[in-house]
């Protein structure tokens, strides 16, 4: 068939060859580049994440012990119903030797979630900055296991060298133990 072509038609077949040779070339040659692209991006990811998980692995001795740590020092709950008032009366003396004014105070409920049991108490304060500060880390002092849930803070509109504060305010327990 190609001796019956004129030179005119060979040279056009030829050239209609390559380009299609040249474009197909460059599909395939696009296909592959995009794919190198997606292949290394996904290596990158995946020796970010296994590096991730060798540093974890690496620390978790660490961790356990803090954990067994923080686990022998958590209080035990005795009662439930006594819990609250015993937080209330807790936060209220520290606001009383801190300066801390306190308005109106709530109980809240006894919660109880996988790693810890939560009771908690809402109250609004008064005080000034200084004595604010004085309060919010006497509050969170290690060993108390006492936890700010909720904080509103805002100058007094009244008189500015006053804060009045709305908290809920919780306490940690350990969790109750499971029934054998």
């Amino acid at each position: 068939m190609i001796h019956q072509m004129s030179q005119r038609e060979r040279v056009l077949a030829t050239l209609v060859g390559t380009v299609a040779f040249l474009f197909i070339t460059f599909i395939v040659f696009d296909y592959f580049m995009k794919n190198q692209r997606r292949l290394q991006g996904e290596l990158a990811r995946n020796r970010d994440a296994v590096g991730k998980m060798k540093f974890q692995l690496a620390e978790k001795p660490l961790w356990e012990a803090r954990n067994a740590e923080l686990s022998a020092r958590l209080p035990v709950l005795a009662a439930e119903d006594r819990a609250l008032a015993e937080l209330l009366d807790q936060v209220t003396q520290i606001a009383k030797s801190k300066s801390v004014q306190i308005g109106t105070q709530n109980l809240g409920v006894v919660t109880r979630q996988p790693e810890y049991t939560s009771a908690s108490v809402q109250l609004d304060t008064t005080s000034t900055w200084e004595a604010l500060k004085s309060f919010l880390y006497a509050v969170q002092s290690p060993g108390n296991f006492l936890v700010f849930e909720s904080a509103n803070l805002k100058r007094d509109d009244k008189d500015e060298t006053q804060m009045r504060c709305t908290f809920r305010i919780a306490k940690w327990f350990a969790p109750k133990p499971k029934p054998k």
